[in-house]
């Protein structure tokens, strides 16, 4: 096994956590599995992972050589990717982080049309809303929806744009009250989306605030758990369009402060900067921002 197929390995054994599913997917047994890692570590003089029964975890100075291991078999993807030429058919794994809610949704429908475009990606995408390390935690790619992009390490690209909604039900109006401000919000029950990044506070442009701070009575880091509070009658919670589109067409959710002025919620394309993005990453995000546009599903 040349060093190459080794960092591969030990990158996949800390992603699987451990060396029976590493082995595998290499086509190998756990012993030689066990045997490379013991070779690298001999190598290097210096222990990378810690061994139990049932898992194995980085040492101090594995966490340090894995992302290092990462940079490097990064190098040469993109090199052979520039030797081959980028007309070249997108191929390969391509593991992306997602947001829970439009994964489900808008984001959900397009990654399945790229697949179907693509079949020689293969797609490892995990759903979750809170933020993470792409770069540490061996992501090719992630999509993030927010109204505020902060992450300067990272290159962004803008794939799609969607309205934000103060929602309430038509009940919970005609029982609490219609709120005629942003400012009267703190007389209602309120529930906030915990990874925002602006907090407990709601972007509504207001008598010069650019958001509305508030006292939320619940807090939860999903929106369409969010939104399952609000059909109940229990309070007032701000939900994207992909979430809350669909009852507010029927009328079972109702729009407040249609005149106040919002920041969209933008979905970027976000991922390590590079010298040359790979070409699976460049094809999947070109997918997706022509998939956004054709369907006229932004703004």
């Amino acid at each position: 096994m040349d060093r190459f197929d080794t960092f591969r390995l030990f990158i996949r054994l800390i992603e699987l956590g451990s060396f029976s599913a590493a082995a595998a997917e290499r086509g190998i047994s756990p012993s030689a599995a066990s045997k490379a890692i013991n070779q690298l570590e001999a190598s290097l003089g210096a222990r990378l992972v810690h061994r139990t029964t049932r898992r194995v975890s980085l040492t101090e100075a594995g966490t340090r050589y894995i992302e290092r291991a990462r940079a490097v078999l990064l190098d040469v993807e993109e090199a052979d990717a520039e030797a081959a030429g980028l007309s070249t058919a997108a191929s390969g794994r391509l593991r992306l982080n997602v947001p829970m809610a439009l994964g489900l949704a808008d984001l959900g429908e397009a990654l399945t049309d790229f697949v179907a475009a693509h079949p020689q990606v293969d797609l490892d995408v995990e759903l979750g809303d809170r933020h993470i390390d792409l770069r540490a935690d061996g992501f090719d790619l992630g999509l993030r929806a927010t109204t505020d992009p902060k992450d300067s390490s990272y290159t962004a690209q803008r794939i799609a744009a969607f309205a934000l909604h103060v929602c309430a039900t038509p009940a919970y109006l005609a029982h609490h009250g219609h709120p005629a401000s942003p400012d009267e919000l703190a007389h209602h029950a309120c529930f906030a989306y915990a990874y925002a990044s602006a907090g407990a506070r709601w972007p509504l442009r207001w008598e010069g605030q650019t958001h509305i701070a508030l006292a939320p009575r619940m807090r939860a880091n999903n929106t369409q758990f969010l939104k399952r509070l609000v059909m109940a009658n229990l309070g007032i919670a701000v939900l994207p369009s992909f979430v809350a589109q669909p009852e507010i067409d029927t009328g079972a959710l109702v729009a407040l402060f249609t005149n106040v002025e919002r920041p969209p919620l933008v979905l970027y394309a976000m991922y390590p900067e590079r010298r040359l993005t790979p070409h699976k990453v460049a094809v999947c995000v070109a997918f997706l921002k022509d998939w956004f546009a054709t369907r006229q599903r932004a703004w």
